[in-house]
């Protein structure tokens, strides 16, 4: 088989899994080619070469990508990879869980824009005007538990070599004031401690976000974390080679020498 035949299958293949059915890929990849160059470029390289990658599940890239594409506020192309979110194995509770974690990254109403969109496809899943259970609420804490809760976060996403959580908190309210206090108790006490969503997940969620909002102080910091919870340096050059497709080469570029400086730091520190 040729390697634009072989493309071409792979693409089709990814196309069915995001649509759902083989009739419904064939039908995507017809419709993408008549976007001309645009279409066969999706096609042929960003499903047949980016997306059929080994390197990461494709539940995995689902997740990642309705993750770029709420940071970015493309509200149509989200509506189609939700519902392809849902064919890979990612569950309702899950996308609405993406959306609560992009809250503290990339803004309330960017996640707000992505849970309408999220909502309208649950709806459509089951032949109604509105989606028929709501999304998962907040627990609402004191600030003792919050705080103790945030704790826990920071100490994970700092890692075992790291042994002092405590001294870190104290730092990053030091240097950032009533912020430190809302990174402590916002993002980490009440979002990341959420059960919905896995830590490793939510990484995932937070270098996604960080990527495509070229935000690459705050990428070296989650980079670590996410390595900490368990995502390998090789999942997270994947999603620095979807962000090529998703949001062009100077972001991708930017987060994957990004990525190589973190793996290089942490491998001289073991």
């Amino acid at each position: 088989m040729s390697d634009l035949k072989a493309r071409y299958e792979r693409g089709l293949d990814v196309f069915r899994s995001l649509s759902g059915s083989e009739q419904a890929g064939r039908v995507l990849a017809e419709h993408s080619e008549s976007w001309g160059a645009l279409g066969s470029f999706a096609l042929h390289t960003g499903a047949g070469e980016i997306w059929s990658r080994p390197g990461l599940g494709r539940r995995d890239r689902s997740l990642v990508a309705i993750s770029f594409l709420t940071a970015l506020g493309r509200e149509k192309e989200l509506h189609h990879h939700v519902a392809g979110g849902l064919n890979h194995g990612l569950s309702r509770d899950e996308i609405d869980e993406i959306m609560v974690q992009i809250s503290a990254y990339a803004g309330v109403p960017f996640a707000l824009a992505g849970a309408r969109a999220a909502a309208q496809v649950f709806a459509e899943r089951d032949g109604t005007e509105q989606r028929t259970t709501p999304p998962a609420p907040a627990e609402l804490k004191d600030e003792e538990k919050r705080r103790a809760d945030g704790l826990d976060v920071l100490s994970t996403l700092l890692g075992e070599v790291y042994l002092g959580a405590e001294a870190t908190e104290a730092a990053i309210i030091e240097q950032q004031g009533d912020m430190g206090r809302l990174v402590m108790d916002f993002a980490f006490g009440d979002v990341w401690s959420r059960p919905q969503l896995s830590r490793r997940d939510r990484s995932l969620v937070v270098i996604s976000v960080l990527t495509a909002l070229a935000a690459a102080l705050e990428l070296e910091i989650h980079l670590r974390g996410a390595l900490n919870h368990g995502v390998t340096p090789e999942e997270i050059e994947e999603v620095m080679i979807m962000m090529v497709f998703y949001g062009g080469f100077p972001r991708a570029i930017d987060g994957l020498l990004c990525a190589r400086k973190v793996f290089s730091a942490t491998s001289s520190s073991q």
